[in-house]
């Protein structure tokens, strides 16, 4: 399984956020990813931790759709669906449009207080620390409050447990040192990436989301 782990990036004066931020669109586009957001042009945003509300009764279907798509981003193999887009460093877009659409096809959560964001992250690695990491990423945003599961993909170079975070997900809280900054893009680009990834796979748009929901079904009636 290939996933994107990022790019080193040596911490010196002159590596600035627009020098990391006009890196992260250029290669968005080479490798075939889309924004609603000329990156170069608009102040990113910083997200920050903040406590992750999710309605009364919802929790159950939340923790379900997380729990499918975290253990799949961990587990698949190249016949898989998500193989097609790992090494094109769209592992985080792949799942966090997959997550979008079952939190909101199936009304665990407002669509109008989920957004789909693009960005990069970025820390100063465990390891090497005289050195940054910095990577393309997506991820969600419920309220403000963000939703990743498919970070656990710096666990080499960022210790996630050490900083209180055994299972490497976030759903509001973020670990200390590892910064999101990006964008929330507009609706209609995780429908389009949804109906790229349902056309790739011969489904329309709505017999994919159905097809992840049973596989979240079956994995949660089987655990």
């Amino acid at each position: 399984m290939q996933t994107f782990s990022g790019t080193d990036i040596p911490f010196y004066a002159s590596v600035s956020k627009h020098d990391i931020v006009s890196y992260m669109y250029n290669h968005l586009y080479k490798f075939g990813w889309k924004t609603t957001v000329n990156y170069t042009l608009f102040r990113p945003r910083k997200f920050f931790r903040k406590p992750l509300l999710i309605p009364e009764g919802n929790t159950s279907d939340f923790k379900k759709y997380i729990d499918y798509c975290y253990l799949l981003s961990t587990n698949f193999n190249e016949a898989d669906e998500a193989a097609r887009y790992s090494d094109k460093f769209g592992t985080g877009i792949y799942f966090s449009t997959v997550l979008y659409w079952l939190l909101v096809f199936y009304g665990v959560v407002n669509e109008k207080k989920l957004r789909f964001c693009q960005g990069y992250f970025c820390y100063k690695r465990d390891d090497h620390p005289s050195r940054y990491r910095a990577g393309l990423h997506a991820w969600l945003s419920h309220n403000g409050s963000v939703i990743d599961t498919t970070i656990w993909q710096q666990r080499d170079h960022f210790d996630f447990e050490k900083r209180g975070f055994p299972v490497p997900v976030i759903a509001g809280d973020i670990p200390q040192g590892l910064k999101l900054t990006g964008f929330e893009e507009d609706k209609n680009l995780v429908k389009e990436y949804a109906r790229r990834f349902a056309r790739d796979s011969g489904l329309t748009f709505y017999d994919w989301v159905k097809h992840h929901k049973q596989q979240a079904d079956m994995l949660y009636n089987t655990g």
